[in-house]
């Protein structure tokens, strides 16, 4: 994804909501605004604003009372988020030395601001690695 594509929608407070419905959602369920604001510790208020500015900007689909999945484009961008988020925190514990929690925090802010070109330099550095510090899976780049 082009930067400029990717910037204009991942400001910090969407792309940590975009993460945690990625998280929340399953193939069969919604997730709830409730279980997004608690897991990004917002207000619920703050959640149904932000998922209404999310939906016109096409990536979530969003029902008052019923839930929220992302779409295509917000399933990309938040698969990308957890790339970067993931190679960041294996970069920050195998290379800097910093604990699993500490490299958690770090890359929590780091993984909004890496370009992509920075993302596939720094998974050859760390030779594709396909897990993370914590043992999720790493997402495979987007081409």
């Amino acid at each position: 994804m082009v930067n400029s594509e990717r910037e204009r929608y991942l400001g910090k407070a969407t792309g940590d909501m975009l993460k945690a419905i990625h998280a929340l959602q399953t193939p069969l369920a919604t997730a709830a605004p409730s279980a997004v604001a608690e897991r990004t510790r917002t207000s619920r208020a703050f959640v149904t604003k932000m998922l209404l500015t999310m939906e016109r900007e096409g990536l979530v689909e969003y029902t008052a009372y019923k839930g929220v999945r992302l779409t295509t484009l917000g399933e990309r961008l938040a698969r990308e988020l957890s790339r970067h988020h993931r190679l960041l925190e294996r970069f920050l514990t195998d290379t800097l030395g910093f604990s699993p929690e500490g490299a958690h925090d770090e890359a929590e802010r780091l993984e909004h601001v890496i370009s992509e070109e920075f993302e596939e330099r720094l998974a050859i550095f760390l030779n594709h690695p396909t897990t993370c510090p914590h043992g999720s899976p790493i997402p495979e780049r987007e081409n």
